[in-house]
């Protein structure tokens, strides 16, 4: 069996009968503080670093994204989004439609996040945002995602970036599907949070989630 049929046949099984479940490669970690301390300390991150029309390229903990990255070569990547610096919000293809949603729910489902800068002026990359936007509702294109036809009124998720991003009217190369870890092909790699289950980022978010708490303190006592 050929690899893209391998594929095929692989996400058609796990996306019908174990769409909802979780990952059985990689796990959240125990401690629930620890676990929202980090996604707090990436978004502030990720806030300060990404621009207007960047995409969010990130392993999830569904199964699904276990299919995607073991068939797949290259960084583990399950999914990819585009970031809106005027919103502060992400725009993402998932089942059942395209949506719209707060940047820290993105980051908070996922093992890991990595910022890609695409290339292009500043306009051309507010354009890319605002065509994504004009999609927030279409349905999500499982039949594309799984290779077997090409709707031109859907999209999976990373066929949203490539085609808001605008890289699909300058790739003259045939693609079979179009993978999230292939984007990073077109674009420059500007942040990695690193992985949610390392122990040691574990000890950084800790602290960084006890200082900014103390700031915080600090900050509404003045107004007491």
């Amino acid at each position: 069996m050929s690899r893209p049929a391998l594929l095929l046949s692989a996400l058609v099984l796990t996306v019908t009968a174990t769409a909802c479940s979780h990952s059985v490669l990689v796990h959240r970690p125990k401690d629930p503080a620890i676990d929202k301390a980090l996604t707090r300390m990436w978004t502030a991150e990720i806030q300060r670093v990404a621009q207007d029309g960047d995409w969010l390229l990130v392993r999830s903990y569904a199964s699904v994204g276990d299919a995607i990255v073991v068939l797949t070569s290259g960084e583990e990547v399950s999914h990819a989004a585009i970031y809106d610096g005027k919103t502060g919000t992400v725009i993402e293809a998932i089942t059942p439609a395209v949506r719209e949603i707060p940047l820290e729910e993105l980051v908070g489902r996922n093992r890991y996040v990595i910022v890609v800068r695409p290339r292009g002026t500043a306009a051309e990359k507010r354009a890319s945002v605002m065509r994504a936007r004009s999609t927030i509702g279409t349905g999500f294109d499982l039949r594309g995602m799984l290779g077997v036809a090409d709707r031109k009124d859907r999209f999976y998720c990373s066929e949203l970036v490539y085609w808001a991003g605008g890289v699909a009217d300058k790739d003259d190369k045939a693609h079979f599907i179009i993978t999230p870890v292939s984007l990073i092909d077109h674009g420059e790699v500007v942040y990695f949070s690193g992985r949610r289950d390392d122990a040691q980022l574990q000890r950084v978010a800790s602290g960084w989630a006890a200082k900014h708490a103390e700031v915080r303190v600090v900050s509404s006592s003045r107004y007491e």
